[in-house]
């Protein structure tokens, strides 16, 4: 057996007992380890079996694939690593909600050896210390070093844990295997190389420590979104132009938020009249979670192209979060933004394409209204839930990301339909004052998804607290010359959520998307069928469809109009 181990653990090579007679069991060797529980066996050789014993669960736990595990390979939602004791403690919060969630199953691997004792590991889970000998496994033990000692190379450490890790992934096949980001950087590369050896698709999760007891919600995802961890790219793109103490504001509140482990780019785009402190603001700030980039027009070119210009997407994962600098978001923004994604666009069981947002702040006004009357989305969907998420026709301007095939589609509506002046668009939605507002970036937003039946997902929680927050300082539009607009600071300045937002989540969790109730531009009640109704009713969109079946449908790669296309 031990032959037969090292074999596998260093050469990836199979072993096998001869002769072999595929029809006939008895000649395959002890493949399902049915000589411990033979009472001859048992009974007069009982020493030798019992090291038999040992020595074979020993190497099962160790990641040896024998022949029966691969006959019979599992399927686990998640497999936790910790290197130290210290590790285990820091993803104790994770694995128990893992452990205690029905229908999900979730393992630890430690380090065991001088590492990460077995035992002292199962003590800091407040488990018996009996685990590290049960048959039923909850707790994997690598053993590493344990016999060779320790070493000044770092061949020895990486290679056991990847060998053992390469094991245990193709016997249990999870979703994703969850660790520190901080974590020894050879054990971090060996669970990278392990985890790439799954053809069905195993993520390696590199959690902060912080954000651990933050991301419990991973529990509820299907595990066929888990795997899709990694994929999507979420980039922090940021219009400012001479407003360094609000821009100070924004910078430390995203600063201080909760992260996954994920790479963030930073963009600040600056127009050609940014001021000096500004600019010095920029160049200083160190952003520890991807890369920086700054970009400066050299003619002015106002808000519209500084929005529409901050972001273009690079590929299908790639989504882009933009914020204007007298925003503020709160410690869970990214959070928020992560679980929507997995639960509404990377889950393969769900299927949502009239998604095209997600927003970070809750409106208190029905802006497309002349009365702006307020709105209180918890009374309004008291009888659903307080606290339902919901989808709305109407998109964000103050903390938003947008899909990447969405914003495409909007770039070119955009370019076909921009003019200076507002009367010489030709969509006019009914009621809606959007129709007098002049040249703007949401007034096309807004004319596209009502066009085409796009909607936003917004969150909704007590005293509209939200993930982001607009402390409408004076800027292109608030408190500018030509508009005639009073702004009450109060109808737009909304509380951050400062506390976890998933308890206060229906039964603490994103709702299926089939029972996310959606609201018209109007907020009233639509179904996502009658949204792509109105907009077809109109018909006023850049080709001529059927005014009662049909709605404009795009080439997602180019954004460009298609085809006219039914809709359900």
């Amino acid at each position: 057996m031990m032959c037969s181990y090292q074999l596998q653990k260093y050469r990836n090579a199979g072993s096998f007992v001869l002769p072999v007679d595929l029809t006939d069991k008895e000649t395959w060797g002890d493949s399902e380890h049915r000589l411990a529980y033979v009472s001859e066996t048992t009974v007069i050789f009982k020493d030798i079996v019992q090291v038999r014993d040992d020595q074979w669960w020993r190497a099962l736990s160790t990641g040896y694939v024998t022949q029966w595990a691969a006959m019979y390979p599992q399927k686990i939602d998640a497999l936790f690593y910790a290197h130290s004791v210290d590790e285990v403690k820091a993803l104790a919060p994770l694995l128990e909600k893992f452990r205690s969630s029905v229908g999900k199953k979730a393992y630890i691997v430690v380090s065991g050896g001088n590492f990460c004792p077995c035992e002292d590991a199962a003590a800091a889970l407040n488990w018996p210390k009996s685990v590290c000998k049960e048959r039923r496994f909850k707790i994997f033990d690598l053993q590493v070093g344990a016999l060779s000692g320790a070493s000044n190379s770092e061949v020895p450490l990486l290679q056991s844990v990847y060998s053992s890790l390469k094991g245990l992934i193709k016997i249990h096949n999870p979703s994703v295997i969850i660790t520190v980001t901080d974590i020894d950087p050879n054990v971090k590369k060996a669970l990278k190389m392990a985890s790439e050896t799954n053809v069905n698709g195993t993520a390696l999760v590199l959690l902060p420590r912080s954000s651990v007891s933050k991301v419990l919600w991973m529990a509820d995802l299907r595990s066929t979104a888990l795997q899709n961890w990694n994929r999507m790219r979420i980039s922090v793109n940021i219009i400012t132009q001479s407003r360094a103490p609000s821009l100070t504001r924004l910078l430390k509140s995203l600063s201080g938020a909760y992260y996954t482990g994920d790479e963030i780019p930073v963009s600040f785009n600056m127009d050609s009249k940014v001021d000096e402190a500004t600019i010095k603001l920029v160049d200083s700030f160190e952003w520890l979670h991807g890369p920086k980039t700054l970009r400066r027009r050299i003619i002015q070119g106002g808000l519209i192209r500084a929005v529409s210009e901050s972001w273009y997407p690079t590929s299908d994962d790639d989504f882009g979060l933009l914020l204007e600098d007298d925003i503020e978001v709160s410690p869970y923004y990214y959070l928020w933004i992560k679980y929507a994604l997995l639960a509404y666009h990377y889950d393969p069981q769900v299927s949502l394409p009239e998604l095209s947002s997600i927003s970070l702040y809750t409106p208190r006004l029905v802006e497309v209204v002349k009365e702006r009357p307020r709105w209180n989305p918890t009374e309004f969907f008291n009888r659903i839930h307080p606290n339902t998420p919901y989808l709305h026709q109407l998109p964000c301007s103050w903390g938003a990301v947008f899909f990447p095939k969405h914003w495409r589609e909007f770039y070119v509506y955009m370019n076909m339909r921009f003019t200076e002046d507002a009367k010489a668009n030709p969509v006019q939605i009914p009621k809606s004052r959007t129709n007098g507002w002049q040249a703007s970036w949401k007034k096309f937003l807004i004319d596209m998804m009502y066009l085409r039946g796009y909607v936003s997902l917004y969150p909704n929680f007590p005293n509209q607290a939200s993930f982001s927050t607009n402390h409408m300082e004076p800027g292109a539009h608030i408190s500018a010359k030509d508009n005639v607009v009073r702004h009450d600071k109060a109808d737009f300045e909304v509380p951050l959520l400062m506390e976890d937002f998933r308890t206060l989540l229906p039964n603490g969790k994103l709702p299926p998307a089939s029972k996310l109730p959606s609201l018209n531009l109007f907020n009233q009640p639509v179904s996502l069928k009658g949204l792509k109704a109105a907009g077809a009713k109109l018909g006023q969109d850049v080709l001529p469809c059927n005014n009662a079946t049909e709605i404009v449908t795009v080439d997602h790669i180019t954004g460009l109009p298609q085809q006219c296309s039914k809709f359900i």
